[in-house]
């Protein structure tokens, strides 16, 4: 991937080239819109709103009039974001993989990053204290509380791990409490609720209560004083009593209509539901635990979720509830719902479209639009507006698109309207000549010939290849076609009369047309799983769904060799330019690779790119790639620069194992600062490894050449990765190394085990530690199998070294027996960073 240094190399170790992606102006044509979530300390009175959109944030005010809404800016990022929170000025996003990634939003229309924190696996949603530092993300499993400063960044408090099969649904917080709801699935399905606090200054979260009710499967929550209201799909909204820890009552919608979605004010209730229904009800009762429904209002799109803001509640929507790849959900916006029904609600926010592959000639870039058509922009320059778009009709749906410039054409394969063929001599007023409908669905395009293209179709029983007959473009005429043992074509590339397929399921294949009305199969189809084709001369660099790169001699198309792989994410798209080559990745961005050696292809770098990357093409040293939710533009010139070198020492004069991490200056075009993240185990050539711990507690200056790290492990190795952060959330490693850490310092193991705790027996787990003054402190904490604390006991290490012992009774913090059970006893501190389990039996 980016630059590193290999382990045991010295400073002066050699560089590798490394590209630098700067990063243009995109054409924004569309979004995927989560739940919104209201911002009130911004702009109060102005209903500040942050909606995620899938490639970042968009900033609306709601309270702009009775009826409109203004967009007031956009941040858009690397990874998939498909959550937000907000606590005060501040603007967290669940990246996914990337982890969590907080915005300074005190101008919404020039929002910048102000941190990052990774290695948190793939976290979706989340919640954040309105005042204070708290906040909690989860992943699929996983509970994560952070606390968050301005000034010095996240620090992990805590991870919670569900061992049981549950899995987050909806996280809701009060004041400095955190209501989690999680779901575990089976037979008879379980809902968990379970209630943390963890407050400004907590060093870690309380577990205040958990509940659970059988035979009910939430997807939301909201939570109003003492009641939680839950989307209960098809039983409806789900009213509890947190306190008494009782189900009040249930609530359908429009007999048993399933809902997606529930937010709760002071006295209103909203929910989503199927059929594109938004209902609100009136909170009654001297409770305000019953509901009487006031309102049912019809969505445009279908409903997914609904927030109550300053304004109307916003409901985000899309034009169908799922879509299998490579189908997309077509359009998303934001429709306003007056939950009162007193005024007209303003009109849906969002545009339309999905951008999927990519060609360029003449200064131009021709996009195929999933649900936008044809969609012509300018490709050189700073420019990149756009000049002409041609919509499609009825359910057509553009997947690719060839150009044969010699005519002026251009030809769309466009799933269920089949080939369509496009006059483009005026870019500005794209025409469509005439379509031709084929079995399947129409999934990939090229031209093989003077007056011939090819088509591939999809679709169970109608897959295969047909050759057009395009002489004549207002009378187009299939010839022959290859069905059997074809599957699902993704990408065309037509060299003479022989044409190559990439083939979702059974790879690469070879295909004679030298009489298009009889073609023919050579051999058998490679097995790979393919999605992508570059054709240079005799050389195809194919992209596959699990072996990453294929460079393949292509000079006899009956006896194809493999001639090497590059291991990569599953590849969707490839752009190549000369020696070089952008591998599209879907939501991992891109990485270019270098290719002069077919023999021996190499990574040159990665560059994270919003959205779902699956086309692309070069125009000099721009990028141009279709990302689903716009045309990104990069200058990424694949030229080598400089990658620093990193060392990392032992501070001799620290009685605590501590290190000093330098490396050479940094000068990456566009950083704003430079992040320093450790993790256990060898450093690897080329590979990044995203499970890494901040070290810095603050963004370091991008002029930083050092950083200490005093929180190491004895007798482990560790690597250190240094990363470049950019304005809008992105990074790139720019060094690596590692550093072993001799065992100073050991925790052995405890005694008696099992343990049994009768008549005031206590374990013990003994520990050495070197000589050193004054006496450190030593923190004994026990764990149980679910990762939650269960005590903590704390001694002083003694100052001459040597050995020493803490002791657990079997008891809680609250002075209670303990349960039996497997408990891990995690000792830190005094060079101390080690656990031990333990079993303990009455």
């Amino acid at each position: 991937m980016a630059g590193c240094l290999l382990a045991g190399l010295p400073a002066t170790a050699r560089s590798a080239p490394e590209v630098v992606a700067v990063r243009g102006i995109p054409s924004a044509v569309a979004a995927t819109y989560g739940p919104a979530v209201p911002l009130p300390a911004i702009a109060p009175g102005t209903g500040v709103t942050a909606v995620p959109t899938g490639s970042g944030v968009e900033f609306l005010a709601t309270n702009a009039s009775p009826s409109s809404v203004a967009r007031l800016g956009t941040f858009r990022t690397a990874g998939t974001i498909r959550g937000v929170a907000g606590s005060g000025a501040n603007v967290f996003l669940f990246a996914g993989t990337r982890g969590v990634l907080a915005l300074d939003a005190t101008d919404p229309a020039a929002a910048t990053a102000l941190s990052s924190i990774d290695g948190l696996g793939a976290v979706a949603l989340g919640a954040a204290a309105a005042a204070g530092p708290g906040l909690v993300a989860a992943s699929d499993s996983t509970l994560h509380f952070l606390n968050f400063d301005p000034a010095t960044g996240f620090t992990l408090a805590r991870s919670v791990t569900y061992a049981d099969g549950r899995r987050v649904a909806a996280v809701a917080v009060q004041s400095d409490s955190f209501l989690v709801a999680s779901n575990r699935p089976g037979i008879l399905p379980r809902l968990i609720l379970t209630l943390y606090r963890f407050g400004a200054g907590m060093p870690a979260p309380d577990s205040l209560a958990e509940f659970a009710f059988n035979a009910h499967e939430v997807s939301d929550l909201a939570w109003r004083g003492p009641r939680a209201f839950l989307a209960d799909g098809n039983r409806g909204v789900l009213i509890l009593n947190v306190p008494s820890r009782a189900i009040v009552r249930t609530v359908p919608v429009q007999g048993s209509k399933f809902v997606r979605s529930v937010d709760a004010g002071p006295d209103r209730v909203v929910a989503t539901a199927e059929g594109r229904t938004v209902v609100s009800f009136a909170r009654a009762g001297a409770a305000l635990d019953s509901l009487v429904l006031d309102q049912t209002v019809l969505t445009e799109l279908e409903p997914i979720d609904i927030r109550l803001t300053e304004g109307p509640a916003a409901v985000s929507t899309v034009d169908q509830a799922t879509a299998p790849e490579p189908d997309e959900i077509a359009r998303s916006q934001v429709e306003f719902v007056d939950p009162y029904g007193l005024t007209t609600p303003p009109p849906p926010v969002g545009d339309v479209g999905r951008t999927r592959r990519v060609v360029v000639d003449a200064g131009l870039a021709y996009v195929a639009d999933y649900s936008g058509g044809l969609r012509i922009y300018r490709a050189g320059g700073a420019d990149s507006s756009l000049v002409g778009v041609l919509p499609e009709i009825g359910n057509a749906r553009a997947v690719d698109v060839a150009l044969d410039p010699s005519r002026s054409l251009a030809y769309l394969a466009s799933g269920p309207g089949g080939l369509e063929i496009v006059d483009v001599r005026d870019p500005a007023a794209p025409a469509r000549i005439t379509s031709l409908v084929l079995p399947g669905l129409a999934s990939a395009v090229t031209v093989a010939g003077q007056g011939l293209v090819a088509v591939g179709r999809r679709g169970s029983g109608s897959a295969g290849v047909t050759f057009v007959d395009v002489s004549d473009s207002t009378l187009p005429s299939p010839r022959g076609s290859v069905n059997a043992p074809l599957s699902d074509p993704r990408a065309l590339a037509a060299r003479d009369t022989v044409l190559f397929v990439a083939d979702e399921q059974v790879g690469l294949a070879s295909i004679g047309f030298g009489n298009p009305d009889l073609p023919r199969l050579f051999g058998v189809p490679s097995g790979t799983g393919s999605r992508a084709l570059d054709l240079t001369g005799a050389t195809l660099l194919v992209g596959t769904r699990a072996e990453g790169l294929e460079v393949v001699d292509a000079l006899d198309p009956s006896a194809l060799i493999r001639r090497a792989t590059l291991p990569t994410p599953p590849i969707l798209g490839i752009a190549r330019s000369a020696g070089s080559a952008a591998l599209l990745l879907g939501d991992a961005g891109a990485l270019v690779v270098d290719v002069q050696d077919p023999n021996a292809p190499s990574v040159r770098g990665p560059v994270g790119i919003p959205g779902v990357s699956r086309g692309g093409a070069w125009v000099g040293d721009t990028l141009v790639v279709a990302a689903g939710l716009g045309l990104e533009r990069y200058e990424a010139s694949p030229s080598s620069v400089p990658v620093p070198s990193l060392a990392a020492a032992l501070d001799p004069g620290s009685a605590l194992p501590r290190a000093v991490v330098s490396w050479s200056a940094v000068s990456v075009p566009g950083m704003v600062g430079l992040n320093l993240y450790r993790d256990l185990g060898a450093a690897t050539a080329g590979t990044s490894n995203p499970s890494g711990r901040l070290v810095n507690r603050s963004l370091l200056a991008p002029s930083a050449r050092s950083a200490v790290d005093d929180s190491l492990t004895a007798g482990a190795v560790h690597r250190y990765r240094l990363e470049a952060f950019f304005a809008d959330g992105s990074a790139l490693k720019v060094a690596e190394g590692s550093l072993y850490v001799p065992s100073s310092a050991r925790v052995g193991r405890p005694y008696p085990n099992p343990f049994r705790p009768r008549g005031g027996a206590a374990a013990s787990i003994p520990y050495r530690v070197p000589a050193r003054s004054p006496a450190p402190r030593v923190t004994l904490r026990i764990y149980d199998m679910r990762g939650r604390l269960v005590r903590t006991v704390t001694g002083v290490a003694p100052a001459t070294g040597g050995f020493g012992a803490l002791s657990w009774d079997g008891r809680d913090d609250r002075g209670r027996m303990v349960a039996d059970g497997i408990f891990f006893l995690h000792l830190s501190g005094a060079g101390l960073d080690d656990a031990r389990a333990l079993t303990l039996l009455h």
